[in-house]
This record gives C-alpha cells, structure tokens and sequence, in this order.
C-alpha cells in the first residue's frame, strides 16, 4: 500500500536511501554467501562487481533516483537455471538483510514483492 500511495521513492528513504541501502546490500551479501542452498552463485573474483550492480538493482527497484545501467537480469539469470527454491532462499536473505537494518514488517514485504 506505501508504493502505491508514496510511491517506491517513498520505500526507498525509508530504508535509509543510498546509505541505508548500502548496509542492507552488506548484510544481504553476509547472508548469501552463508546459505548452503545459494551461497555457490556468490563466489568468485567478480563479486565485487556483482554485488555493486546488484546494489545498484536492488536501489533501483526501491525507489532510487538513479539510473541501472548493469546487463538485464533476464540475459545474466538465463544460464544460472535458478530454481524456485532458491529464488526463494535468495528472498529470505532479503528479508534478513532488510530486517537486519531495522526494516519493518511492511517494508520488508514491499521489498520483496518488487523482486
């Protein structure tokens, strides 16, 4: 109800804006490379890389008054053969993340509708 009324901007200030979404980026990576289920797509020498342009998504669709200007996620995921269960296990990273930088219950669930 919040992105519809204040729009994603909205959502995105109040999880802190770029700095906010920066620390909520670095827990959601503490939580990725941890779970058994997922952590094998977070490893590597290009995770640097990964993580900032997935930072940037991440702000993007939260609301950030910048532009994405990575590759498609259709076009990186085609290959990965991302199954449901770790779409979903990705997704409770999320939420750990985001609760981790003291989001709400709602603004957890916006999140995670957007993605």
């Amino acid at each position: 109800k919040k992105c519809e009324s204040q729009g994603t901007d909205g959502l995105y200030e109040s999880l802190g804006g770029a700095d906010g979404t920066k620390l909520f980026v670095d827990k959601l990576y503490e939580c990725l490379r941890a779970d058994e289920r997922i952590k094998h797509y977070f490893t590597g020498s290009k995770m640097d890389a990964v993580k900032e342009s997935q930072g940037q998504f991440l702000a993007v669709t939260f609301g950030a008054p910048i532009q994405y200007v990575g590759r498609p996620l259709d076009r990186i995921h085609s290959v990965m053969s991302i199954s449901d269960f770790e779409f979903d296990a990705f997704l409770a990273c999320v939420g750990q993340g985001l609760r981790g930088v003291g989001a709400d219950a709602t603004n957890v669930d916006e999140c995670v509708v957007l993605l």
